[in-house]
């Protein structure tokens, strides 16, 4: 399994927020206390389309399985339809199954053009029955009236500090136990998304794995050697 795959989060409090109170609305809209339409945006890498599949995966809570709640690319998913009805068939689908609200998430919303941005206020505005999670990189290439039908949500990254705790649970997952101090000294001088500290840690285990295996190589036969040395070791 990939290292980001492996160590994906699996619940909201998994996820690392720069700000309290943007984890607080997470944490509301996953509680079914806020239904109005949520669009997370903010630069690459800040964590945004896996709080908005936790948020759907939370909303839905035990009628949760593999297929009820799959996100969907703006850009896939406009290749494949023109209009919103098969987002409507999710809901009722989450409906049936117990759900007294719908949801579904939308990553990149910016990617639908501007009529299927036009359809989708007009879907939103006809149904009232279920919610639409998004996130953008882009907000300003958002329609102005379609991003009046959200709540927009800014999500940054998160400080060295914050980012300790991810550090210091991924490496005792992968069995290599440090201190937050340790953590701390270890990500000195990195800045970026949280793609890019997967990628940092899994060259730091890559790297420990490496020194570990050189130091408990055992060393060759001491006949081996003399062969070697004498050049009676291979032709």
């Amino acid at each position: 399994m990939k290292f980001d795959k492996k160590h994906r989060p699996q619940t909201l409090n998994d996820v690392i927020c720069a700000d309290a109170d943007v984890k607080q609305t997470l944490n509301e809209y996953a509680n079914n206390q806020r239904d109005k339409h949520l669009l997370l945006y903010g630069p690459k890498g800040t964590g945004k389309s896996v709080s908005a599949q936790l948020v759907l995966k939370e909303r839905l809570g035990v009628i949760w399985q593999a297929g009820l709640g799959e996100p969907w690319n703006a850009k896939a998913y406009q290749a494949k339809y023109d209009g919103f009805e098969f987002a409507l068939q999710q809901w009722d689908l989450q409906h049936s199954m117990g759900s007294g609200m719908g949801c579904s998430v939308f990553d990149e919303l910016d990617q639908f053009t501007l009529p299927m941005q036009h359809k989708l206020r007009a879907f939103i505005d006809q149904y009232e029955i279920g919610t639409i999670i998004a996130t953008t990189n882009n907000l300003h290439l958002i329609d102005g009236p379609l991003k009046d039908r959200f709540r927009p949500v800014f999500i940054d990254y998160p400080s060295i500090t914050q980012w300790v705790p991810r550090v210091v649970s991924v490496l005792a997952a992968e069995g290599i136990p440090v201190t937050t101090v340790q953590a701390a000294g270890l990500l000195r001088g990195f800045e970026g998304s949280g793609r890019k500290l997967d990628d940092w840690m899994e060259d730091y285990v890559f790297r420990l794995q490496r020194m570990m295996a050189q130091v408990t190589t055992p060393p060759a036969p001491a006949h081996q050697c003399a062969h070697t040395i004498n050049g009676t070791g291979g032709k």
